[in-house]
């Protein structure tokens, strides 16, 4: 199942977000993301997807933004958070 971002992430956004990464992670499945659709996203958003990638590392599941919008891009690199698979 491929989890869709919104294309507003703020930071009330932030806290639905942690939760859908969250249950993936705890029923042990891969986190595939699509980041198309995303036309503004914050700092709190952009924290939440480090720290999926993170605990999918941790878990040993596959993680996978895949399709990530310019302003999505853009934000990713001006908080030095590394929210994409490496190259």
């Amino acid at each position: 199942m491929t989890l869709a971002l919104s294309s507003r992430l703020d930071t009330g956004a932030a806290g639905p977000l942690r939760q859908s990464l969250k249950k993936l992670v705890e029923e042990r499945a891969p986190l595939a993301i699509d980041g198309s659709a995303v036309e503004q996203i914050g700092q709190a958003c952009l924290q939440v997807l480090y720290a999926a990638r993170a605990s999918a590392a941790e878990q040993g599941l596959s993680y996978q933004l895949t399709n990530p919008s310019e302003p999505l891009v853009e934000a990713a690199s001006l908080a030095a958070l590394a929210v994409f698979d490496p190259a």
